[in-house]
């Protein structure tokens, strides 16, 4: 259950240093304004990959107070790294779950875990965190969420039957500029805004086939489930800056995909023609753009590609009545900015940068994790199960988001036609205040 995301990531920070700065970080004071020891956190970890251990070092590194009592791989050697890991860094060894991909519903029937973290193939995410939540514990599940339109709805009905709530590890929604342009919607600089731009495009291919030639579950999900099928990274931001599912909700959207040959090209220049890499017909485009249409006129884009020739790259835009910020050009509002000029965005961030990165923005990149992100994400995971507060991207965003996938998959078959995008909140969205006061 295990993956090969963020694997370079991983590899350049290491885990190893991160440990090596545990001795440092157990003596902060703890994110967003914690000051002194809190109860143990008891967290079940299922899937440990890179991605995976990563979490595991970065809870018991940089979180306050969590223990980790069992962790579930079916891969053996990833299962005893992550157990070697805890050992290390805590002097106990949790229980291994190594019995197929099923064992996980072994794990979670003890009784001595708060919450579970899932972080597998996308193919196991959402069925694990729905018997997560069947099994009375909350959970936070990595990105993209759901695979099917069946789960999406399943997450959102196993939340309300059981009260438990589930967050969608979506980690760029945590960045010092998005929050910084949500605090500034919030406080009407843009006035109304009306339209928003994300992005993913990230040269993935690396990524597709593991080192003895297995497909990876990146590699399946570019083979199988063509349309925007890992979107949360861009379409996060945008939808929290326009209030979906808090006063709006996608309404319909429409995709379009250029043809697929980049991940083709790269396998056979690679291992040769002959490769069985090189053989497999992968059915998603080298740029997907997908156009969201919501109930309130508004509009999202979001374009996608794991399999452009290119550096990582991750743009965002908001466009307001009263003003933009673009996330490639710079900051414009009227009445602030003069003649219709630019102004840089780091201009604006004494006066309305986040409260979490202006308190722990010195520890989130210390601890590292795409800039920071991870920190926060993490904390507030954390947070949710050990106050049982609703996390601020929940079981409706996670559903909603993910349903991306089955929707834009849905108009690509019919050349790009409009589909209706299922309301996840049964009509709750109406309301723009039903869910104030969570996190962030």
């Amino acid at each position: 259950m295990g993956n090969a995301l963020d694997r370079r990531e991983f590899l350049e920070k290491g885990t190893a240093g991160m440990l090596a700065a545990a001795a440092v970080a157990t003596a902060r004071s703890g994110a967003c304004g914690e000051d002194s020891p809190l109860k143990p956190v008891r967290i079940g970890v299922v899937g440990v990959g890179g991605r995976g251990r990563w979490h595991v070092t970065n809870m018991l590194t940089y979180q306050e107070n969590v223990v980790i009592p069992a962790i579930c791989d079916y891969r053996t050697d990833r299962l005893a790294m992550a157990i070697e890991t805890v050992k290390k860094a805590k002097g106990y060894e949790p229980d291994g779950y190594p019995n197929g991909k099923y064992d996980y519903r072994n794990m979670l029937e003890r009784d001595d875990l708060d919450g579970i973290l899932v972080a597998t193939g996308i193919d196991f995410l959402g069925r694990i965190s729905i018997d997560s939540l069947a099994a009375g514990k909350p959970v936070g599940h990595e990105v993209p969420g759901c695979y099917t339109l069946e789960e999406c709805w399943e997450l959102v009905e196993e939340h309300e039957r059981s009260g438990k709530h589930c967050m969608l590890l979506e980690n760029c929604c945590y960045g010092d500029e998005t929050l910084m342009i949500l605090n500034m919607i919030r406080q009407g600089l843009f006035g109304e805004p009306y339209f928003g731009v994300g992005s993913y495009v990230h040269d993935c291919r690396y990524s597709f086939f593991e080192a003895d030639g297995t497909i990876t579950w990146r590699g399946e999900l570019w083979r199988d489930a063509y349309g925007c099928n890992y979107n949360s990274h861009a379409l996060g931001s945008p939808s929290k800056w326009l209030g979906i599912n808090d006063g709006d909700r996608f309404e319909y959207c429409l995709s379009m995909q250029s043809r697929p040959a980049g991940a083709h090209a790269y396998w056979t220049e690679k291992l040769g023609p002959q490769s069985e890499a090189a053989k497999v017909d992968f059915k998603t485009g080298d740029f997907v753009s997908t156009l969201i249409h919501t109930a309130q006129g508004r509009q999202i884009r979001v374009d996608y590609s794991l399999a452009c020739t290119r550096p990582y790259s991750r743009y965002y835009l908001l466009q307001g009545m009263n003003g933009c910020f673009d996330s490639r050009t710079g900051m414009y509002l009227h009445g602030t900015s003069a003649d219709y000029n630019w102004d840089p965005v780091d201009k604006f961030k004494e006066q309305y940068q986040h409260d979490y990165w202006r308190t722990d923005g010195a520890m989130a990149k210390k601890a590292g994790g795409h800039g920071g992100i991870d920190y926060f994400c993490i904390h507030d995971f954390i947070k949710m199960v050990r106050t049982g507060e609703p996390p601020w991207i929940d079981a409706y965003d996670a559903a909603s988001w993910s349903s991306i996938l089955h929707f834009s998959k849905l108009s690509l078959d019919r050349k790009g036609g409009p589909v209706e995008i299922d309301d996840f909140t049964r009509g709750k969205w109406k309301d723009p205040n039903w869910r104030q006061g969570r996190m962030a």
